[in-house]
This record gives structure tokens, C-alpha cells and sequence, in this order.
């Protein structure tokens, strides 16, 4: 099966969950739950080889607060903080997402095994930014991308490409975008290249529904 008819085949099933929307009933969400399982089976297609990384997590010995970051990094993303939705609930970009974890997981460890470029912290200047660009799904990869430095503009563009040639990671991002790339990249970044167990966030009350 070949990239471009892989990729297609996988949009065209993720369809009927970018149609559903949050109120997906009855035959709708047997529809989505189809589209889903189609969707895992495109992958597969894309062959047994393309699920290995190069780098596994712990990338050092010691360093255990690797793989809880980006379990908990991911699933911020996907569900959000406070009424920052992350993902557009029930839509194909969310599952996208969910279905390329372990493929998001592994170009993570990759910025790690790479310790992050040696890009300083910008946590202090960029968190309440971060999370209102990563964490709305009303917004961009432009969005994201004007948080970054042009420096990790730079490291983010090479870091991108590299990935772009293995074909399930270029098949992600034809069908997702970058920007979920994007926001872990920064954030891995913001928190000290992992010095922590988990993302440091705001607190969810932060984000009022009168927010601006």
C-alpha cells in the first residue's frame, strides 16, 4: 500500500467523525466507531516495520519521569485543561492524535535523546501562551508557531523534516498537521527538557468561562 493511497484511504475513513460533532447518537457513533477501526486498519497497512523507534524511553538511565510526562502531556492535549477543550471533542483530529501516540511519543523521545537542541526554558514568558494556542482547538499551527523562538523555529523545521521520512509519521502529519508536533515540542522544551512527572500547567480554574 502506498503512501499517497494510505493516506487518502485513512482520510476518507476518518470522515464520518469530523461530521459527528458532540452530539453523535445511535447510528452516527456506530458510524464514527467504524470510521475509527477503519482508520486502525489503514495503519496497520502501513507496515509492521514503520512501528519501531530508534529511541527508547528512558533515553538515560535514571530519567523515570520521561514516559509519565508525555502520557500526561498527550492526554492534555487531547482533553484540555479547565474549559480549554484540547482536541475538538468527538472529531477525527482527536483521534488522529489518539491513534499516533506511540508515533508522537516516539519523535518525542527522539527531542529528548537530542536533549532538546540545548533550547533554553521559555516557561516563565510562554505557559499562559502555550495553553491558550495548544489547548483551543479554535486555534492554529500559526498560533502555535508565533510562540516559538527563531531558534526553535529553526531546530523545529529540521526536527519536522527528519520525520517527514518515515512514512507513518508523514502520514500523521498530512492528515493532523504540525501542530500537535508543535506544542510538545515547545513544552518538552519549557519544562527543562523533562525535569518533571508530569507537564506544569495552570490551574483549571484559571481558565473561568468569562475567559479572555
Amino acid at each position: 500500500l502506498g503512501h499517497a493511497s494510505a493516506t487518502r484511504g485513512l482520510r476518507q475513513a476518518a470522515l464520518p467523525g469530523q461530521q459527528l460533532g458532540m452530539a453523535a447518537t445511535g447510528a452516527r457513533a456506530s458510524s464514527y466507531l467504524a470510521a475509527c477501526q477503519d482508520l486502525e486498519a489503514g495503519l496497520a497497512a502501513l507496515g509492521a516495520q514503520e512501528a519501531s523507534c530508534p529511541v527508547s524511553l528512558p533515553t538515560r538511565e535514571g530519567a523515570t519521569d520521561q514516559q509519565p510526562f508525555i502520557t500526561k502531556l498527550l492526554g492534555v492535549i487531547v482533553d484540555g485543561n479547565g474549559v480549554l477543550e484540547g482536541c475538538r471533542n468527538e472529531s477525527a483530529h482527536e483521534h488522529y492524535v489518539k491513534t499516533f501516540s506511540k508515533e508522537l511519543e516516539c519523535l518525542y523521545a527522539v527531542l529528548l535523546e537530542d536533549k532538546c537542541g540545548g533550547l533554553p526554558s521559555k516557561h516563565a514568558d510562554r505557559q499562559e501562551a502555550w495553553e491558550r494556542a495548544c489547548l483551543d482547538p479554535n486555534k492554529d499551527l500559526l498560533d502555535a508557531y508565533d510562540l516559538m523562538s527563531g531558534a526553535e523555529k529553526q531546530y523545529f523545521h529540521s526536527f519536522k523534516e527528519s520525520a517527514s521520512e518515515r512514512q507513518v509519521y508523514a502520514t500523521f502529519l498530512e492528515l493532523a498537521g504540525y501542530k500537535e508536533l508543535a506544542c510538545i515540542f515547545m513544552k518538552t522544551i519549557d519544562d527543562e527538557c523533562v525535569g518533571f512527572p508530569a507537564p506544569r500547567m495552570l490551574p483549571p480554574s484559571r481558565w473561568a468561562k468569562n475567559w479572555k
